[in-house]
């Protein structure tokens, strides 16, 4: 009798801890969907801020950009930077910790589209699908 009773507490047991690891995954997993969407949100205004001031500078005909009024923003999880090429510009955000904090790698640029794909933690390109907000495959 005692036997069956261990045998059961320890069914019971197991299946307690398999229900709290499925738990800890489905919270991991809508916190990364939730941070990877207000990256994406970031980027898009951060965008639109660069491309604004640059054709501000384009219409001055100064073609010079006041970098004390640009700051690149800070992202939960995510590493975000800017790069100027000319008047031509590109936002990247990668994760800070693959498959932790993110797993979809973000870029925008002049078009102001957020473009995004799953690049194992490496930069996103402008090949890659344009984020609509639910996920990319």
């Amino acid at each position: 009798m005692a036997i069956i009773l261990v045998i059961v507490t320890a069914i019971f047991v197991g299946a307690l801890v398999l229900h709290a690891y499925k738990r800890y995954k489905i919270r991991q997993r809508q916190r990364i969907e939730e941070s990877e969407y207000q990256t994406a949100l970031t980027i898009w205004d951060f965008a639109r801020l660069v491309k604004a001031h640059i054709d501000e500078a384009i219409h001055q005909g100064t073609g010079i950009l006041d970098f004390t009024s640009i700051s690149v923003p800070h992202s939960q999880g995510y590493k975000v930077s800017l790069e100027l090429i000319g008047s031509y510009f590109r936002i990247y955000a990668t994760p800070d910790r693959y498959a932790r904090t993110g797993r979809l790698s973000f870029m925008a640029d002049n078009t102001l589209a957020v473009r995004a794909a799953d690049r194992a933690g490496n930069q996103a390109t402008s090949d890659d699908p344009e984020y609509k907000g639910d996920s990319v495959e």
